[in-house]
Formats: C-alpha cells, sequence, structure tokens
C-alpha cells in the first residue's frame, strides 16, 4: 500500500511538472507565433506588457494571457487608443488545438478594458485595423474558413468602459463601470446566446441633444441565432434603466442587405409611478430611494414590419398613469393628481402618418394645478388639436423640488388653445390663441449675491383665419434689473410668411451674472454687452438686399466678453469692442481680445448681417487684424494645448470653414508657432468664404529665411479636404526646413543629410486627410530648386553605398554649390531633370523619380579625373568594363541607383570612356611585335659589325631575321587569345551582374 501511495503521488508529481514544464520551454515558439499572425493581418500597433501560458489556471484547459494589453491605430488615430486592458485571457481545450480542427475556447475574460470607437467625418473608423490587402493573407483566410473553426463557450468582461464617438452621425455613446458576462456556442450555425450586462453610468446623445445621462443599466438577455438566416429571436429578454423595467419578446431578421423585419412586443411588468419616476432627469439621485411615491402605470407596446429606405413598421406605443403622486422627503408640499394617457401609432407603413394622442395629462403642484390635452394627426401635414392651461406660483415651487442654493418668486401663467391643419406647402397654420405672462419674478442664486428682479414678460400668440401669413407674435412687456442696472425690450413679429417684425432693446446685460443664476452646461458665458438697438422691417426686404427700407440703427459695447464651449475649448475673450448698426452694415472698432492665448487688436465692417441672422445667409466683412503672438496649434486639435517649441505637438485634425462666411481679412502677425515652427512678421490677406480659406501674398520669416505664399484650404467637402498653394523659399536653412515642414519629409527626405541653405519655388496640391496630412497619391506639382552652398553629411547613406560601390574615397567629400535643380511631383512620385553636382574636379550628373513612400529610380553620370581616383577603383573599372584605365586624364561611367534612402543599391550601366580606350589585347600583341623586331634588328646590326664585309651575305640574314619575327609574333598571338577569353568572361559576367541583389525593403 504504502509502496502504491509513493507511485500515485510521483505520477502526480511528474504531470504537475510536465504541466508546468510545456508552457515554459513552447512560450517563446507560441508567443512568436502570436506576434507574427498580429503583424500580418492587424494595421495598428498591437502592445502588451507580458505574455503567459499556464495549465493551471483554468486546468485542464490551456490559458493565454496578456497583461496591459493594447492596440494602437495608425494616422488619423495615432492618438486614440481603439482597445486598452490590464489583462486578457483566453482558455482553450489542448486537444482541439493539436487536432487543428475546431479549436474550442472554454472562456475569454477581460478585466478592466477600456474601448473607443471612433467615426470621423469621412467615415473612416479607428477599428478598421484588418488587413485584406495582402493576397497571402485572403489565400489563408479562404484555406482558414474552410478548414478551421472555432468555437467559444464563454466570456466575461469587468470594470470595462466603452465609448462610441460617430462624427458622420453625430452620435456619442458613453458607457462606464461596465460588466458583462455571456456564454454561447458561436461556433455553431443555430445556437442560444445568453447574455448578463450591468452599467453604472449611460449617456447618450445624438444631433447634439442628451437623450441619456448617467442613467444605470442593467440587461437579461437570451437570443436564439440561426446565423443563415440571420434571424434573431428573444425570449424572456428584460431591460432595466434606473429602476424602470422593460421586458421584450418577438424576433429581428436581415434577409438582405436592404431589409430589417421586425417582430417585437414589449411591456413593463413593474406598474408603480416610482419606477417610471426614475427616468425622470435630475430626479434619480442618491436620495431617491426616500422619494415618496404612488400610483398605478401601464407601459406596452409593439413593433412589427419591414424596414428600409421607404417603408416603416406598423406601432403602437401606450402609457397610461393614473391616480399617481410623489413629494421629496423633507419638503411640504407634494405633487398630486398626475394622471397621463399618452398614445402614439401607425398602422400603415408610411412614419408620415404616425398620430400622436395625449388624450389627458394632469397634475398640481401644490395648489398650481396643469392642465392639457394634444392630438396631432401626421407628421408632415399635420391635424392639430391643442388646449394647455396652467398657473403656477414659483415661490411654491421650491417647497416641491429640492432647489438648493435657488430662490424664485412671481406668478407665471398659459393658456393656449390650437386647432387646424400646419402644413409648409400650402401655408397653413392652425387658428391659435395663446397668452404667457410673468409678473413680479425674482430669482436669486447662491452663487451670486445679486438676484434679477422685477422680472415682468407678457407676450401672446395669435391666429385667427388658418393662414401662416395671419400669426402674430407680440411681447408687450420684458423687463428686468439686475445689480441695479435695468433692461428693456419689446417687439413685434406678423406675417409668418413674411416675417415682419419691430423690436427694441435696451440696457445692459451682465452675462457673468446671468450664467451663476442660469448655470449653462459645457458653456462659459462672461461679460457686459450694453446696448440700445432698434429695427423693422419684412423678410422680403431682407431676401431682396432693400437695406434702405430696414430702418436699424443702435449702437452696443462689449466689455470682457468670454466664450468657451465643448466645441470652442480654446475659448474666445473680447476685453473691448464698440459696434454701430445701420441698415447695411456693422462696424466694428476697437474691438481687443484674446483667441486662445494668441491676443488680437481688429476693427472692419459686416455687411448682409440681416441675412445671415434671419435667413441664414452669407455674412460679408473685411477686417484688419494684427496679434502679437498667435498659437495656430490651438486651433487645429480637439483637446488644444500651448505647445511651445521643442515641445510636443498635438495631433492635427480636418478644421472646417464656414460656407455662409465671406471675409477678407488682412492680418500683421508679430510671430505664429504652427506645430514647432516659429514664422515672424507675417503679414497678408486671408479670403473666407464658401467652405475655403485662401491665402494671397502671406510673407513671412521663418527658419532663417523668407516664405511667401498664395494658396487654399478647401473643406467645402470636409470628408475630402484639398490644399493647393504656391510656395517661394528664399535662403531656408535646409535642415530646419527638414525639421519643421512635413512637404520637405515627403519630398525631399535627402535635406535631413544636407547642410546648407536653399532657394526654391514651388506649386503643389491635393487631397488631405482627416490628420491634415497629403494623400500621397494625390499630389501633384513643380518647381524649382537652388541650392548656394551645402554640404553633405558623411552619415548619408547614399554617399557611404556609393563610396563603398565606386571605392571613391573623395566622394565623401561631396559639396552643393550652385546647384539647380528642376521637379515635379506625379502619382506619388518626386521627379527631376537632370542637374549638375560639382565640386572640386568631380562632377555627378543626376536625373530620375523616386517614390514619395520611399523607392528610389535614379540615374546617375560621373565625370572624375582618373589620376585621384587611386588604384581601387581602375581595379573596379575593370571589372566593369574589361578595359584598363591607360592613356586617359578623366572617366566617366554611368550608376543605376535603386532601393530607399535608408538601404540604397547602385548598379553599373556603361562607360562612354571604356568605349574609347583601345582593346587591351590588340595593344600588348602590337607592342609585343614590335619589341620582338626591334631585338632582331639589334642583334644582326652588332654581329654585321663584327664580321668581315666580305662575308656578310644579306639575303641569308633577312631571311633569319623574317624566321625569328614569325616566331615571336607566333608566340604572341597565342598570348593575345588567352587574354581575350579571360577577359571577354569577365565583361559577360559583369554584364549579368552589373546590378547586384536587388535591394531590400526600407523599413525605416
Amino acid at each position: 500500500m504504502k509502496k502504491a501511495l509513493i507511485i500515485l503521488v510521483s505520477i502526480i508529481t511528474l504531470f504537475a511538472v510536465v504541466l508546468f514544464a510545456v508552457p515554459f520551454f513552447f512560450k517563446d515558439t507560441i508567443q512568436a507565433k502570436v506576434n507574427e499572425e498580429i503583424q500580418k493581418k492587424v494595421k495598428a500597433k498591437v502592445y502588451y506588457n507580458d505574455f503567459d501560458l499556464s495549465f493551471f489556471k483554468h486546468f485542464p484547459s490551456l490559458t493565454i494571457s496578456l497583461t496591459d494589453f493594447g492596440v494602437v491605430g495608425y494616422s488619423p488615430f495615432s492618438s486614440d487608443t481603439l482597445v486598452q486592458a490590464k489583462e486578457f485571457s483566453l482558455a482553450a481545450d489542448l486537444k482541439s488545438i493539436i487536432s487543428g480542427d475546431k479549436v474550442a475556447i472554454n472562456s475569454i475574460a477581460i478585466e478592466s478594458p477600456k474601448i473607443l470607437i471612433k467615426v470621423l467625418p469621412d467615415g473612416s473608423a479607428n477599428y478598421d485595423i484588418y488587413r485584406t490587402d495582402s493576397l497571402q493573407v485572403q489565400q489563408e483566410e479562404t484555406k482558414t474558413k474552410s478548414n478551421f473553426n472555432v468555437g467559444i463557450e464563454s466570456w466575461k468582461l469587468t470594470n470595462g468602459q466603452i465609448t462610441y464617438d460617430d462624427r458622420l452621425k453625430n452620435t456619442f455613446v458613453l458607457l462606464q463601470n461596465i460588466t458583462h458576462e455571456g456564454s454561447g456556442n458561436i461556433g455553431a450555425e443555430i445556437y442560444d446566446l445568453t447574455t448578463n450586462t450591468q452599467v453604472e453610468k449611460a449617456s447618450i446623445s445624438y444631433g447634439g441633444t442628451e437623450y441619456m445621462h448617467d442613467k444605470t443599466l442593467s440587461a437579461d438577455m437570451k437570443i436564439n441565432i440561426d446565423q443563415a438566416k440571420s434571424k434573431y429571436s428573444f425570449t424572456k429578454n428584460s431591460w432595466k434603466v434606473n429602476d424602470f423595467t422593460l421586458n421584450f419578446d418577438g424576433s429581428v431578421a436581415m434577409p438582405d442587405t436592404s431589409n430589417i423585419v421586425l417582430d417585437i412586443t414589449y411591456s413593463s411588468p413593474e406598474n408603480t409611478f416610482k419606477n417610471l419616476l426614475s427616468l425622470v432627469p435630475n430626479i434619480y439621485t442618491d436620495k431617491f430611494k426616500d422619494v415618496d411615491a404612488d400610483g398605478n402605470v401601464q407601459f406596452n407596446g409593439f413593433v412589427k414590419g419591414t424596414m428600409n429606405a421607404t417603408s416603416f413598421p406598423t406601432y403602437a406605443f401606450n402609457l397610461l398613469v393614473e391616480n399617481a403622486m410623489f413629494q421629496y422627503p423633507n419638503l411640504p408640499t407634494a405633487v398630486t393628481g398626475i394622471n397621463l394617457d399618452f398614445k402614439a401609432s401607425n398602422t400603415t407603413n408610411d412614419l408620415n402618418n404616425s398620430v400622436l394622442n395625449i388624450k389627458k395629462f394632469n397634475m398640481n403642484l401644490g395648489k398650481n394645478p396643469i392642465n392639457a390635452r394634444a392630438m396631432i394627426e401626421g407628421l408632415g401635414k399635420s391635424k392639430v388639436d391643442a388646449d394647455v392651461v396652467a398657473k403656477i406660483d414659483l415661490q411654491q415651487i421650491g417647497q416641491i423640488f429640492p432647489m438648493k442654493g435657488l430662490e424664485m418668486r412671481g406668478l407665471y401663467s398659459m393658456d393656449l388653445k390650437a386647432k387646424g391643419t400646419y402644413d409648409s406647402l400650402t401655408k397653413a397654420f392652425p387658428q391659435v390663441n395663446a397668452v404667457m405672462s410673468l409678473a413680479n419674478g425674482y430669482i436669486k442664486s447662491d452663487q451670486f449675491p445679486q438676484p434679477i428682479q422685477d422680472l415682468n414678460v407678457k407676450a401672446n400668440l395669435v391666429n385667427t383665419n388658418a393662414a401662416l401669413a395671419s400669426t402674430r407674435l407680440a411681447i408687450t412687456e420684458m423687463r428686468m434689473v439686475l445689480d441695479g442696472e435695468p433692461f428693456t425690450a419689446n417687439g413685434v413679429i406678423e406675417n409668418f410668411e413674411n416675417y415682419n417684425w419691430d423690436i427694441k432693446a435696451k440696457g445692459k446685460i451682465d452675462l457673468t451674472k446671468m450664467t451663476k443664476i442660469y448655470p449653462l452646461t459645457d458653456m462659459t458665458l462672461k461679460g457686459k454687452i450694453d446696448a440700445d438697438i432698434e429695427t423693422k422691417g419684412k423678410m422680403s426686404d431682407v431676401k431682396a438686399k432693400r437695406y434702405a427700407s430696414l430702418p436699424t440703427s443702435g449702437k452696443a459695447t462689449m466689455q470682457n466678453f468670454e466664450f468657451v464651449s465643448k466645441e470652442y475649448p480654446q475659448g474666445v475673450k473680447v476685453t473691448s469692442a464698440d459696434m454701430t448698426f445701420t441698415p447695411t452694415a456693422i462696424k466694428v472698432t476697437n474691438a481687443k481680445g484674446f483667441l486662445g492665448t494668441s491676443d488680437f487688436v481688429a476693427d472692419g465692417t459686416f455687411t448682409n448681417y440681416m441675412d445671415y441672422a434671419l435667413n441664414n445667409g452669407t455674412v460679408k466683412g473685411k477686417m484688419n487684424v494684427k496679434s502679437n503672438k498667435f498659437n495656430v496649434n490651438e486651433w487645429m486639435t480637439d483637446s488644444p494645448k500651448t505647445t511651445a517649441a521643442g515641445g510636443t505637438a498635438q495631433p492635427l485634425q480636418v478644421v472646417e470653414i464656414p460656407k455662409n462666411i465671406e471675409l477678407v481679412m488682412d492680418s500683421d502677425i508679430g510671430e505664429a508657432l504652427y506645430s514647432q515652427m516659429k514664422m515672424q512678421n507675417i503679414k497678408g490677406a486671408l479670403v473666407v468664404g464658401n467652405g475655403a480659406v485662401k491665402m494671397q501674398n502671406v510673407a513671412f520669416q521663418s527658419l532663417g529665411g523668407k516664405f511667401t505664399t498664395s494658396g487654399t484650404y478647401n473643406t467645402s467637402n470636409l470628408a475630402h479636404p484639398l490644399f493647393d498653394f504656391a510656395l517661394n523659399l528664399e535662403n531656408i536653412e535646409i535642415a530646419q526646413a527638414y525639421q519643421h515642414l512635413n512637404i520637405v519629409k515627403s519630398l525631399m527626405p535627402v535635406a535631413q543629410y544636407l547642410i546648407g541653405n536653399v532657394t526654391s519655388k514651388l506649386q503643389i496640391g491635393g487631397e488631405l486627410g482627416q490628420d491634415m496630412m497629403p494623400k500621397i497619391n494625390s499630389l501633384t506639382g513643380d518647381g524649382l530648386m537652388k541650392v548656394l552652398q551645402a554640404t553633405v553629411s558623411e552619415s548619408n547613406p547614399l554617399v557611404q553605398k556609393l563610396v563603398e560601390t565606386t571605392k571613391i574615397a573623395k566622394l565623401k567629400e561631396t559639396k552643393l554649390s550652385n546647384l539647380l535643380m528642376q521637379f515635379e511631383i506625379k502619382d506619388g512620385t518626386f521627379g527631376v531633370k537632370p542637374f549638375d553636382i560639382k565640386f572640386e574636379d568631380y562632377k555627378i550628373t543626376a536625373s530620375g523619380r523616386h517614390g514619395l513612400t520611399g523607392s528610389m529610380d535614379y540615374n546617375l553620370l560621373l565625370d572624375v579625373p582618373s589620376g585621384k581616383i587611386g588604384e581601387a577603383f581602375g581595379n573596379v573599372f575593370q571589372k566593369w568594363t574589361g578595359k584598363n584605365l591607360q592613356g586617359t586624364d578623366r572617366v566617366k561611367f554611368d550608376l543605376q541607383l535603386g532601393g530607399t534612402l535608408k538601404n540604397p543599391a547602385f548598379g553599373f550601366k556603361g562607360s562612354s570612356t571604356a568605349n574609347s580606350l583601345k582593346d587591351v589585347a590588340k595593344a600588348t600583341l602590337q607592342a609585343q611585335i614590335d619589341e620582338g623586331k626591334n631585338k632582331v634588328l639589334d642583334q644582326l646590326n652588332i654581329k654585321k659589325d663584327a664580321l668581315p664585309a666580305q662575308i656578310l651575305d644579306k639575303d641569308a640574314m633577312e631571311a633569319k631575321a623574317k624566321t625569328t619575327a614569325d616566331s615571336i609574333k607566333k608566340a604572341a598571338a597565342d598570348k593575345a587569345k588567352k587574354l581575350l577569353e579571360s577577359q571577354k568572361k569577365s565583361v559577360i559576367n559583369g554584364l549579368f551582374n552589373k546590378f547586384g541583389k536587388p535591394a531590400k525593403k526600407d523599413t525605416v
């Protein structure tokens, strides 16, 4: 028994050791494979702090874990993190991984994730990160889909946050502190999906209107999913918003891309009024549980039918509240007698046929009754029948609702009766008789010690014959006093078909005090406006520009005005400004202030302001603007920050230019900061109109030289902004131009290795991305560039590779002097016509193109002195051409430049010098023949002198000499033949290998 126990313990121990060791030994291999797959299929930066494998966390499953995991997109989303999580873990069945048929994922867990889904106005989305442009990837995907399956059983998300920011559809959703669990065999064709979701705070806005703010949400859902039919069937599903519960059943099907078929019924199982009351904004707080409430509620409805571009489902929405009341704790007065019978329905497939019926709405605010009913039939052409009567003592409101720090008094009353048809096409308007008044109003906030008092308003709206032209709105009295400063206004607007108005306003308005009494959401307004204005006229005169028929006069002054909003967080501050009004224009003088942190002084005139204010027309103006320092960066980002030179600039985004403003602005700016580039003494005109800004001869100093530019930035199509400008540079430092100007980085990356100054004329245009960076393939342009004096850094990869290829060390000392280059930009490439680089007695003529993404294709003609280039080049030259460098003062040869700037590749193309050199073999042969002949003749002459004349046989001597010469000639011919064969082989090999191996793709 003891022995068996020892064996059992040993086996368990061994098994545990194996379970621990296997992940350890295979961890690096699996991690490398994960990284490879991410690189292959994801076009985003994926990061994580630690990669872990374990059998122990979810035994017997293999668990893969990533800690501090995140995904960050590329431009224009380089500053947005798509996903980040404290930990991401996946538990998979090891047997299924080995078999490869279907990977069974037992569970997925994500801890503390933050997910940002962002869509820009052009429709580009940050979640579009999956690579689909690779044929290899597509082929692998096809293979994977046919032979590989994934099944997921369950998943869990804790402490999460999801932000959905859709700027194309003007939708914003923020879900905070999310807990979510789900299960279901999602690899199956038909399966049941079960989920539970809890959200502590949910906010939803659409079209600039917030429909939900910090509501709690929970959902228990069971959905049967048929993937083949794209049908989702709901059974016993429950949603809860705050304390209000909604159950729904039915199905949603998407048989094709154009139609959605709905069959949904919904109802509230809990029929207490307090649950419904929890949906009312500002009521559901931490003290809501102490609110006393009673009453019965019935809520139900349905949606049934097909939704597509021309059809809308039938629907019904029914809400009935009977005998309800509520009262806040510690407050003396209750809201009682709450009764509401509201129905919305449509029995056709046309949404315009909807009927909204408030059959009854009654409640008593203490002793102040409100009674109303309304029927609206149709959403386009609407039949209206409404009756609203209310009388409220504002002092009693503070006894009903908690209004800490706010005191109100006054008597408010409304009596409205309306019946008839509203139709914009036939210009019909219901008969209306509405009277509204506020007497002896008083409002005081503890945020400001002085109250608004003596607030009196009287207004009425009347229409007696159901014609739009007969409608009349009269504000017979509006007056108030704030901190001892009175303000009065009155006016009449009649004939709603052709607005006629007669309005007067006089007094001081302190916006700082007003907004402390009436706080604004996501907006700050400060300052004083002192106005005395009278205006009257007709809209028809405005449209016809008959300004003489629009008597308007008056003046207004503005002091310490400040405006900050969510859309313009930079803020605008006007320390002072005077305005004079006439029928044709508003004249602005002595305007001083700040745009963000940038100071300005301005004066000018605005015309057509009435058409702009009353008819959405186009305002026109001419302004003179001066500024000592202007920070452009603040107005180019969503989250502006003052960026000092050397700091990190915020990512740029498209700035929309209004289409209904035509403005000519003459500018005089002492210093401006754009990205990290400082500009001084900016002078020129900016012309705004039709959604575009035009620069006209704008001149400034920067980067050690002078700039002059004219051009256009056009956002008339916000999804595809365009630019087109001409730029003259005079004596600009090349290194600084590369550092600060993105266009130089794109067009001339070699500038980073040049030290000197440049003068250039450039014309360029194209499309901008949502990050304000040019779209490379859209660029077109041309220009000239002159480099007066410049040196080339020895770290330049081009020079290093050129010296390595040619063995001419002197090329390291290449200098540029009076270099003139003519270039063009086309189809995403930068091309140059032949230009000369001359230094000492060296000359390089270059021409060709490079892609704006890095690839190069250039031709270089080098003309170098043969006496200075050294023996090493001679060997290279002979290898290239098969010719010796003899008898020539200069060497000319052609090279081809390919590869990329970081990884260039040179190849020999030919040499005019080689073509002019004599054949080496032929020259050697003739020299040897001449040498042998001369030796024989010299010997004969010596012997001739030594022998007696009578024994000399002239003919014999000549025959012997010829025989010797023939022998030498044959030996030389044999030697020359061998030399020719050797050189022929060298030349052929050089031709086949003249470009070397292909250049590797530049990954820098």
